[in-house]
């Protein structure tokens, strides 16, 4: 009898020990299921994606591009970046603050006035702390970064200038 009595405990014991393995291991979390799938800063702040802008080469005095369009997921700016050796380079020019949605013919000011023809890398810019200015200048402050497309990749394009 008494082994008939230890059996069942036993086997009772086994269950609690089970159906509390099972509840530890619906609630735990993996390492790689905790992290986030998003900064800090994009969790905090405005949207990145989707962003999109279009232009075609332009001759120009020197001292603007237009850009054709433009898409933001939240306020914020093109920056013009000029070449460095095929790809952004330093920032040369900037835009006022733009609305979330699409501007079109959007004209930038650059810093300075380009005495020869050349690529110019427009790119799209968040206003991620939402003080309405303009705050990229590598490697100083990077604050305001750079728009991403639908397949995550930095919204970004090069327009050939005619300086003429």
């Amino acid at each position: 009898m008494k082994s008939k009595y230890l059996i069942a405990v036993t086997a009772v014991l086994a269950m609690v020990v089970a159906a509390c393995d099972a509840e530890t291991e619906a609630t735990t979390t993996t390492a790689a299921e905790a992290v986030p799938t998003t900064s800090a800063a994009e969790a905090e702040g405005p949207p990145t994606a989707p962003s999109a802008l279009t232009a075609e080469a332009q001759e120009s005095d020197g001292t603007t591009i237009v850009v054709a369009s433009v898409t933001l997921p939240a306020p914020g700016f093109i920056a013009i970046h000029g070449d460095d050796a095929g790809s952004p380079g330093p920032v040369v020019g900037y835009s006022d603050l733009l609305p979330a949605g699409e501007s079109t013919d959007v004209t930038v000011t650059l810093d300075e006035p380009l005495t020869e023809s050349g690529t110019l890398w427009p790119m799209v810019h968040i206003d991620v702390n939402e003080n309405g200015e303009y705050e990229f200048f590598p490697p100083d402050e990077t604050i305001d970064g750079p728009g991403v497309d639908d397949a995550g990749d930095v919204a970004v394009i090069s327009v050939e200038m005619t300086v003429g």
